[in-house]
């Protein structure tokens, strides 16, 4: 049985080349040899959407999406009572803190309690004595501007004890956190054992399962990036743009570019991903492969199938993504374009 090698196959093709053939940039190839060069095609479709560029991202939550909760008193943490990925409601002990501070606090609004006894009663038989014209006004005034100021200091104290709406453990000096919203524990930043400073972070809550991506964007795309823009994470869900930077990065030369993404992506924050940024399509546009874009003499074209073979069109390419490109051209909407056999095609367009 007689073998005929891809290279026979091209000699006898660019052979059924003639002169008005090659001007028309048209290769012509029977059915056999078709599918002996193993040229597949594929239908153009109306694009709606076209590619600007791929560029790398990092999934992260919406700003203001997380919510830390603080010890207010510095401490030591005796017990964490929550894990990473447990929802929780909002007031539920996440955490207890053993605090001397606290108890310093304790006892001084204890003092201050003793002390506003006193100063009142005394204020009390002051403003007595002047009333009935036995003492000067002015020292009842002065006595009642104490206790007035003691009070002050009694508030201050109960504000302090109630920060963060923290459960008081009895005089011991513990104290529990409460979750301040509901979510889901993200990380547990204090373990048992651990020293907490004042305000000091104990665990940090994610209120929303909405997911963002942030990525740097070149300059010469800042002005073409706008709110409300989609996107599309490669190989996954479709987003919209939320807000684009003005000014660029002294680092980077880019502008931070932040873009929401659905619920439900199943990506995680943390996670490095290549986002497409994407524009709507000019009337006109078709989308392709990217396979079936072949470079001609600096010109970006497609072959396209007719029934004598393939005829070579120019067109625009508008954008390129890993999978679909999209180009405006002198193409039919029921057009065929040559999604493999490039190479071949094009050595025997040029007669090679």
């Amino acid at each position: 049985m007689r073998v005929i090698s891809l290279t026979s196959i091209l000699i006898l093709a660019a052979a059924a080349f003639s002169p008005a053939s090659a001007e028309a940039a048209t290769v012509t190839l029977t059915a056999e040899q078709v599918r002996r060069l193993d040229i597949k095609v594929e239908p153009v479709r109306p694009a709606e959407i076209e590619a600007l560029a791929i560029l790398p991202g990092t999934v992260i939550p919406p700003l203001n999406a997380r919510v830390v909760a603080t010890a207010p008193f510095a401490g030591t943490v005796t017990q964490v009572q929550v894990l990473p990925g447990q929802r929780v409601s909002k007031g539920a002990p996440v955490a207890t803190i053993s605090s001397r501070e606290l108890l310093d606090v304790q006892s001084q609004l204890s003092q201050a309690e003793a002390e506003l006894q006193m100063a009142d009663a005394v204020a009390r038989r002051k403003r007595l004595l002047a009333d009935k014209k036995f003492q000067n006004p002015v020292v009842a005034e002065e006595a009642e501007a104490q206790v007035a100021k003691i009070k002050a200091v009694i508030e201050q104290h109960k504000r302090t004890l109630s920060l963060h709406a923290i459960s008081l453990l009895g005089p011991s000096g513990d104290y529990s956190i409460p979750a301040p919203v509901d979510g889901t524990i993200v990380e547990v930043i204090a373990m048992p054992g651990d020293t907490i400073e004042s305000m000091g972070a104990v665990v940090t809550v994610d209120t929303s399962d909405a997911l963002w991506v942030e990525a740097q964007v070149p300059a010469s795309l800042v002005a073409v990036v706008k709110p409300g823009s989609a996107i599309q994470i490669v190989g996954g869900p479709t987003g919209r743009v939320v807000s684009v930077g003005k000014s660029l990065q002294g680092m980077t030369r880019s502008a931070i570019l932040y873009a929401a993404l659905p619920a439900a992506s199943r990506l995680l924050a943390g996670q490095l991903v290549s986002i497409q940024l994407q524009r709507p399509a000019v009337p006109g546009a078709f989308s392709v492969p990217t396979e079936a874009i072949a470079r001609i003499s600096g010109q970006s074209a497609v072959f396209v199938r007719n029934d004598a073979g393939f005829t070579m069109k120019a067109v625009e390419l508008r954008g390129k993504s890993t999978d679909a490109a999209t180009i405006v051209g002198d193409l039919s909407p029921d057009a065929q374009v040559a999604v493999s056999g490039l190479p071949g095609l094009e050595q025997m367009l040029q007669g090679e």
